[in-house]
């Protein structure tokens, strides 16, 4: 289970920006953080800022993604990314995460949901510890 927090932890951190860009790729430097046009500009799509798409909104989203990026930087040095309840919440994410992303799926392929879980779960050991449940 350790290995596989990391290995989120590796991917979620890389997608924070990665310091070999090409220069025209760039939108901001924040210590070892790089911000890419394309995350700049799908961020700002996405957000409040983007419905007014002005310069200043701009620079303002701007200036949140940066304080974020700082923000991460003295996280990690104090190493909160590296304690349980941190470790707990990514692990409870990617569980989300998973679930979502495989809910959608399903429901994309028109499949019954119900049934679908039916399925899993009678070809899936399930075990119960009754006395836990007490």
């Amino acid at each position: 289970m350790d290995r596989l927090l990391f290995f989120l932890i590796s991917l979620i951190l890389a997608g924070c920006g990665s310091p070999h860009q090409d220069a025209g790729d760039v939108v901001a430097h924040v210590g070892p953080y790089v911000i890419t046009v394309e995350e700049f500009e799908e961020g700002y799509k996405n957000s409040s800022y983007g419905a007014q798409n002005s310069l200043a909104s701009r620079r303002t989203f701007l200036n949140n993604m940066i304080n974020q990026k700082l923000i991460m930087l003295d996280a990690q040095k104090r190493g909160l990314d590296k304690t349980h309840e941190f470790l707990k919440m990514i692990e409870n994410f990617w569980q989300q995460s998973l679930i979502t992303a495989a809910l959608q799926e399903k429901t994309r392929e028109g499949g019954d949901l119900e049934k679908w879980v039916d399925y899993l779960r009678n070809n899936t050991k399930v075990e119960i510890n009754q006395e836990a449940l007490k």
